[in-house]
Order: C-alpha cells, then structure tokens, then sequence
C-alpha cells in the first residue's frame, strides 16, 4: 500500500497497486457509519448515480474502511484554480448531477422521515421542548413516503471533475430515500446561510459568499429548468432537510436553524 494521497476530516485514502483506492477510517470512526457508507455506495452505483463502485469492506489496525474505484479528477471547489472560467458553469453542472441522482429510485435505501425522527431525539435539539419535538415528528411522518435517491450531503465538494469534464457524485454516507424537495431545500440553505469556511478571513469570506452566490444561482436556474420543482412543494418538506442539517451540530448554524424550524412548526404543525 503507498503513502496516502488525500486526507479528510473522517478518513485517509490510500492509492493500491491496483490502481484502486482503499478509504480508511480512522480509530474513533463508528464502524456502523463506515458500513453504511460502503452498503450506500454500492446502492448509487448499482442505479446509475454515480460511476464509482465500491469492492470489499477492510479492517486494518483497528480501522474500518472499504476498497473502491480511483477517480482522476479534482473536487468542484478545485477547478477554478485549474481553470477560473469554471466558475460560470460550476453550478450548471452541480444541477445536472442533482438530476441524475434524483431521476433514480431505491427502497434499499433508509427512510428519511425514519431517520430525522431518530435525529430528534439527539442532544442537538435540546433546544426545543418535548411538544415541539413531538409535533415535529408528527408532521415529517404525515408526509408522503418516496423512494427517489437523495444524496443530503451533496455540494461542490462532492463532485468530482476529470480531465474531460465528466463529474462524479462521492461519498454517500448521508444518502437516504425521500421527496427530492427535502434536498432542494437543503441546498438553498446551502447557498444561503450555511457556515463557509470557519477559519477564513472577513475578506476571504466575503469572497466566498460572493462565489456561493454566483454557483447557486447557475443552479437553481438549470435545476428548474431540467427538473421542476414548486416553492410550495420545497417549503412542504423543508422542515425534514434542517432536521437533517441540525444533526450535524454545526455550531454556527444552531441558532438560523433554530428559528426556521420554529417558524415551520408554527405554520404546518396546527
């Protein structure tokens, strides 16, 4: 096995004399979220999400970790350094592979209303009472159960680019089943209020909103114009899409979230 080549918050990726990659997880890395990972993976490729495949899970030294293909491309977030012009079709592209993902269907998949019912009884929503928890999970269950592919974790820094344009959605952890709206309004949080870069500059971040901005706004545009969606369906199933959001713990957002969730109590949970 040879040096790794890219190191994430959650894992190493180490290049196999195979060409092939072995991710690995480091020691504290929930052994569950590893196989999920690897179970999610195969599920996409299976349906047509993503090209890369995923071989065999890996122990090793303590760690978790599964062996999958090498993708020669660079991240989204990468490309305007290798070329800026980029810039202006980035979120173009983001909305494309949005549509893919979203054309396929799976119930192997876990449920999201399922799974945020689950996300409510964590620590990070202690911030709301016991009545608001409940009416919430009485709400995200009322609505309608779907088996269309949704990513939840799915951005520029997802998506990888190779030398012939041609991108590739990774790391399913989060991908669930469910309204494809859920993930429409999680990107508009995305490109709205969710926290950038916490160790930038004042200067770097006004930089980066400026580019967020630009990046979403090429995708909403494309993403209706190839898969339309309703403002009334969004804010329908937007309330599952900041559960998923606040899980996270991010602390920056907690108190945004907060209010949204209070609103949408209010105006759906009568």
């Amino acid at each position: 096995m040879a040096d790794n080549f890219a190191r994430g918050r959650s894992s190493e990726a180490f290049r196999l004399e195979d060409g092939r990659v072995l991710k690995l997880f480091f020691e504290d890395y929930p052994k569950e979220d590893s196989d999920k990972e690897f179970k999610n993976t195969q599920i996409a490729s299976a349906c047509g999400c993503t090209t890369m495949k995923v071989y065999e899970k890996v122990e090793k030294d303590g760690r978790s970790g599964f062996i999958m293909d090498f993708i020669d491309g660079v991240s989204q977030n990468d490309m305007p350094t290798k070329n800026p012009l980029y810039l202006f079709k980035g979120g173009k592209d983001l909305a494309e592979c949005h549509k893919l993902v979203h054309s396929k269907s799976s119930h192997d998949l876990d449920d999201i209303r399922l799974e945020a019912c689950k996300m409510l009884d964590g620590k990070e929503f202690d911030i709301f009472t016991k009545e608001e928890i409940e009416k919430m999970k009485n709400y995200v269950m009322s609505l309608e159960e779907s088996d269309t592919i949704i990513h939840l974790d799915f951005h520029t820094g997802n998506v990888l680019v190779d030398k012939k344009g041609n991108c590739t959605v990774i790391d399913w952890m989060t991908a669930a089943r469910g309204n494809r709206a859920i993930e429409y309004a999680m990107m508009e949080f995305l490109f709205s209020e969710a926290e950038l870069f916490p160790e930038a500059s004042p200067l770097e971040l006004k930089f980066y909103s400026a580019v967020r901005g630009m990046i979403g706004k090429q995708y909403y545009k494309r993403y209706q114009k190839i898969m339309p969606i309703s403002a009334e369906e969004v804010d329908k199933y937007r309330m599952v899409a900041l559960i998923v959001r606040r899980s996270w713990g991010i602390e920056f957002e907690k108190e945004i979230l907060k209010g949204h969730l209070k609103e949408l109590i209010s105006k759906y949970c009568k």
